[in-house]
């Protein structure tokens, strides 16, 4: 067993519990958290531990299993098996198939796939106990986790400025809120019988626009079939280029800030509008 993995958050696997596990390998691509797949006679499952920096703008891990919940039960998401707090401890099924790549953000058919399974997921009602998206709130904790040089550069106050007036333009109109993934990197989607959505710590309740500018935001090169994008993801294309634009300044925004947080380098997302 890796050093790492304390042995009650092994436990919690099914089949781990008292009999060595058949197979622990560690899994890529999280820059905060720890994710292993770890294969027992029960099957394969995958164990999350939290790191140090869990705690951070945006993050709520019972919003989280919430939305998570309601999304597995639609087919979208891995099934939850448990959780354990103490331990910063969650257990899913692991799904077979293939991560995406960067690539498949260019291709015509991939981002309609991707549109499908939102416009299903965004079908979904929201849970009555997850409160709304609060971009301003999430960037205001950004903030507060940087040094003062960071925190009072002009270009830190034109971002929060520019999330702002983003933010309002988006909440204009007065779209019914929906549950969003809200993080829709190419390592979040992986591709098997179905597609899958994973890693739901970001999900919130917000426009749906909010997902389809998260994709724009983080893969530009998907912005060529942006139409075919929205009108898979059920999002009506009259009116909506206004508030993609806003919804997407917010990502990359909120992504600026974060890198900010962390004293890493970034391109500033400009001014908004």
């Amino acid at each position: 067993m890796p050093a790492s993995i304390a042995a009650g958050a092994l436990a919690l696997v099914p089949g781990a519990h008292g009999d060595a596990p058949v197979r622990v390998d560690r899994l890529l691509g999280g820059s905060v958290n720890d994710s292993w797949r770890v294969e027992t006679a029960a099957g394969r499952f995958v164990l999350r531990l939290d790191g140090a920096a869990w705690r951070r703008p945006g993050v709520d891990r019972a919003r989280e299993r919430l939305l998570h919940g309601v999304a597995a039960a639609a087919g979208l998401a891995p099934r939850m098996i448990t959780h354990d707090e103490a331990l910063g401890a969650l257990v899913s099924e692991h799904l077979a198939g293939r991560i995406w790549a960067a690539q498949d953000f260019s291709c015509a058919a991939q981002l309609e796939r991707l549109g499908e399974r939102l416009a299903r997921l965004h079908e979904l009602a929201p849970p009555p106990a997850a409160g709304r998206f609060d971009p301003v709130d999430c960037a205001l904790g950004y903030l507060g986790l940087m040094n003062v040089e960071r925190a009072s550069a002009p270009g830190t106050a034109v971002v929060l400025a520019g999330l702002r007036a983003a933010v309002l333009e988006v909440d204009a109109a007065g779209a019914g809120p929906r549950i969003i993934h809200g993080d829709l990197v190419h390592g979040n989607l992986v591709e098997g019988e179905r597609l899958w959505m994973l890693d739901w710590e970001y999900a919130q309740v917000a426009d749906p626009i909010y997902d389809v500018a998260c994709v724009l935001a983080y893969y530009p090169q998907a912005g060529a079939q942006a139409s075919r994008l929205i009108a898979a993801a059920g999002l009506e294309l009259r009116g909506a280029a206004a508030r993609l634009q806003a919804a997407a300044y917010v990502y990359r925004g909120l992504s600026w800030l974060w890198h900010q947080a962390r004293a890493e380098a970034a391109d500033h997302p400009g001014t908004y509008p």
